[in-house]
């Protein structure tokens, strides 16, 4: 009975010792329901990370009730992540792989890689572009409710992280998306190629000189 008490003991330490990290949820809100091009909300749950090459597991989930839908006319999105830090020049860059979620924080699509940024003022960038070709995304319209990442930081351990922001953007302006509830159903291009938007006014902000975070490649920005 002893032998057999140590072994059950022995695959138990073995299961709790097996047992992955859990993400860190973050809830974010993104606001009025409606059709838009860009979202940012600023958050501050990563302040005061330091910057020591270790691996950060992050579950964006939208506050209760929201979702985003990509409608037939979104042919573009740019799921990014900017992590301000307390360095006045360039301070690394952040790696990972990142995917969309649904209701159940389960993955719609298989983990891509990020692309990667760092600016000249102590900043990083990490983006997820789910539309791009071979991503496995469902086929649109579909709705996703949170945005799960894989974040290496860079190993400068005299920095750390002093504010964030999640941003959607449609990157390519020729497609919007919806933040729900309370929006149709679909938008579909007309055979022209504009946008047909059952006139919910939709204001479309004139975005210039952005650089776009291609995936796998990295850049000062």
């Amino acid at each position: 009975m002893a032998g057999l008490a140590l072994a059950f003991l022995l695959v138990v330490q073995t299961l709790v010792w097996a047992e992955p990290a859990r993400a860190t949820t973050i809830q974010v809100g993104l606001g009025p329901s409606g059709i838009f091009t860009d979202v940012d909300v600023p958050f501050s749950d990563l302040n005061g990370v330091s910057l020591s090459g270790q691996t950060l597991s992050l579950d964006f989930i939208f506050s209760p009730g929201q979702f985003v839908r990509l409608f037939s006319v979104t042919s573009d999105l740019d799921v990014a992540l900017k992590l301000q830090t307390n360095f006045s020049g360039v301070v690394g860059f952040v790696s990972g792989t990142g995917f969309l979620s649904d209701q159940q924080g389960n993955p719609l699509q298989s983990p891509e890689i990020l692309g990667s940024a760092s600016s000249s003022n102590g900043g990083m960038f990490a983006g997820l572009f789910p539309l791009d070709p071979g991503t496995g995304v469902p086929n649109r319209p579909f709705d996703f409710f949170g945005v799960h990442f894989e974040l290496t930081l860079p190993n400068n351990p005299s920095f750390q992280i002093t504010g964030s922001d999640f941003e959607l953007l449609d990157s390519g302006l020729n497609g919007p998306f919806g933040v729900g509830p309370g929006i149709p159903a679909d938008l579909v291009p007309d055979a022209g190629g504009t946008l047909f938007l059952l006139a919910l006014g939709l204001v479309v902000p004139l975005l210039t000189a952005r650089m776009r975070l291609t995936p796998g490649v990295r850049g000062n920005r």
